[in-house]
């Protein structure tokens, strides 16, 4: 989970106004965002600091996204591939196939969902895909012989861990029992965890608290997956 605070990402204005309006893991991790609100200034963030990943409309103001892609392809020397993620009209086709053409890894036909945007650019980067969702959570906690549990609610869940709001602040290291109530329906998913950090929200003792999920077993693994893919899909 912890892998992702590194990453750095270049949106285009559209892209980045999009996703603000969803509560996204790009917002509550340790992400890196840039904003170009022309396809100059998103080719001048890339000469100054290359990210990790571009994602962009292809109707910019100024250079349009396949042009955007061949200055930063012509550019890039021996410097590592940046992932691009393109956004644009699915007619005519021929948009599309010239921005593969001009150097964009992917090309994704507008509208999309916010969800499906996320999806495609972890996948670029190499990151498993977090879910905003608000799945309640029982967190145990134990103090020598006794066990005192706390609610929390997720913020963000990934196969890997999880971003739960919770009014108890717990150090970072420790380690914890989870029960994830993915649905009403049935048992929740139960998995040990350690926080990775901790941090104070904007209302009074009130804390975001990062996790990674280990030792969960194969049954727990599948239901969270498939609630993941689920959910992402819409």
């Amino acid at each position: 989970m912890d892998q992702s605070f590194m990453k750095t990402i270049i949106l285009s204005d559209d892209v980045h106004r999009a996703l603000d309006r969803a509560d996204c893991f790009l917002h509550r991790t340790g992400f890196e965002i840039k904003v170009g609100r022309s396809g100059e200034e998103i080719v001048e963030l890339v000469r100054r600091e290359p990210p990790d990943a571009i994602m962009m409309n292809y109707y910019l103001a100024g250079l349009k996204g396949d042009e955007v892609c061949r200055l930063l392809r012509a550019d890039a020397g021996g410097r590592p591939r940046i992932p691009i993620l393109l956004i644009g009209p699915g007619q005519p086709p021929d948009i599309a196939a010239t921005c593969l053409q001009a150097g964009c890894d992917e090309y994704i036909d507008s509208p999309a969902a916010p969800n499906l945007l996320l999806q495609r650019l972890a996948a670029l980067i190499g990151l498993q895909f977090r879910l905003s969702a608000r799945i309640t959570t029982v967190i145990s906690i134990s103090f020598g012989r006794i066990v005192s549990e706390f609610l929390g609610y997720s913020k963000d869940i990934s196969e890997g861990g999880i971003l739960i709001e919770t009014n108890l602040s717990i150090a970072a290291g420790r380690r914890l029992y989870l029960r994830l109530f993915l649905d009403e329906q049935e048992q929740p998913v139960v998995a040990r965890a350690t926080v990775l950090r901790v941090q104070p929200t904007n209302e009074e003792e009130q804390y975001l608290v990062g996790m990674q999920f280990h030792s969960m077993d194969q049954a727990a693994t599948s239901r969270l997956k498939d609630y993941i893919r689920s959910r992402s899909s819409h």
